[in-house]
């Protein structure tokens, strides 16, 4: 049976924040390089909000992204970011169901930044990892991209040893689902019926022709669900707990 792999660390200081409302960015505060935070929300904020404010701290960055779904709003958001130059390349391992089941909720996905951008494996994992002209950060948390109001755990650490050890394992996921033709021809096969069963008014430019790359990491640097609805009402027994929620009152604290 093979080994499995984990990275080992001596003790740290660590930065422990806990809160009900606030952003990502204040939540999660400042991030440089040797900072380490660990923390827990209310769902508040979601991963995309979470790499956002990374970004922001860190880059102009390369993103590499793992989550088992994702929404339609937050591809976009990270295409946007693309856009305007705060992103210099984005990528996305999403989980085979995001493009198996639904072709009206994969098909827009694809169409926002691109076939290239995406690979379809079997994965829970939620990973982000920021390469930034500013430091190199990983984001492991329970958070999907999409905001859930549930209590999340996160954990982000500005080090080029977690940035290596979790690219070592996002680099080879990315490059066995590129050399799979099952990838792509089931994420094709996607988009064609949604390109079907596109009303006639609105015909939608097909992402598979020929035209600009999508930007993809350069190497040399060392669902399936429909779009949200209404919120619902807030499950009391969800919450987090008053305790814990206090430890933000303070700033925070180090371990």
């Amino acid at each position: 049976m093979a080994k499995g792999t984990a990275l080992r660390v001596a003790s740290r200081k660590v930065r422990m924040v806990a809160h009900r409302t606030g952003s990502a960015a204040d939540t999660i505060g400042e991030l440089a390089p040797g900072v380490a935070v660990s923390g827990l929300t209310a769902g508040q904020f979601s991963a995309i909000d979470a790499m956002e404010h990374m970004v922001n701290c860190l880059g102009p960055a390369d993103v590499s992204i793992s989550a088992w779904t994702t929404g339609l709003y937050d591809v976009k958001r990270a295409a946007e970011m693309r856009a305007n130059e705060q992103l210099r390349s984005l990528r996305f391992i999403l989980d085979r169901g995001t493009f198996e089941k639904s072709p009206k909720f994969a098909g827009p996905l694809i169409q926002a930044v691109g076939l290239e951008a995406f690979r379809c494996v079997s994965v829970h994992a939620k990973v982000v990892i920021v390469e930034g002209a500013r430091g190199r950060a990983v984001m492991r948390s329970s958070m999907n991209l999409n905001k859930n109001l549930r209590t999340e755990q996160f954990d982000i650490d500005v080090c080029d040893q977690f940035a290596d050890f979790y690219l070592r394992w996002f680099d080879g996921l990315w490059e066995e689902a590129g050399r799979s033709q099952d990838n792509v021809a089931i994420m094709k096969a996607v988009y064609d019926r949604f390109v079907e069963e596109a009303p006639e008014p609105d015909p939608v430019d097909d992402p598979f022709s020929a035209g600009e790359a999508v930007p993809l990491r350069d190497p040399s640097r060392s669902g399936t669900r429909p779009a949200p609805g209404p919120v619902p009402p807030r499950d009391p027994s969800l919450d987090v707990d008053d305790d814990l929620a206090g430890l933000s009152l303070g700033g925070g604290f180090d371990a």
